[in-house]
């Protein structure tokens, strides 16, 4: 078993929240908008669970 792929994200926006927290918007492999928390302590700098993942779809959902 190998590792899946991390999707291409492309950072679309920032909002500074505090000077540890940013608000961070991406664009993942043009079909997800990702927000996402971003902290920077000295122990961890990265993104955190803490967001949303918005999907985007081509075509009709269907319904009458």
């Amino acid at each position: 078993m190998g590792k899946a792929k991390q999707p291409e994200q492309k950072e679309m926006g920032r909002i500074k929240l505090s000077d540890t927290q940013d608000l961070v918007a991406s664009l993942a492999d043009n079909k997800k908008l990702d927000l996402r928390l971003f902290v920077k302590t000295d122990s961890y700098t990265a993104a955190t669970k803490r967001g949303l993942r918005f999907y985007f779809f081509d075509g009709d959902l269907g319904g009458t």
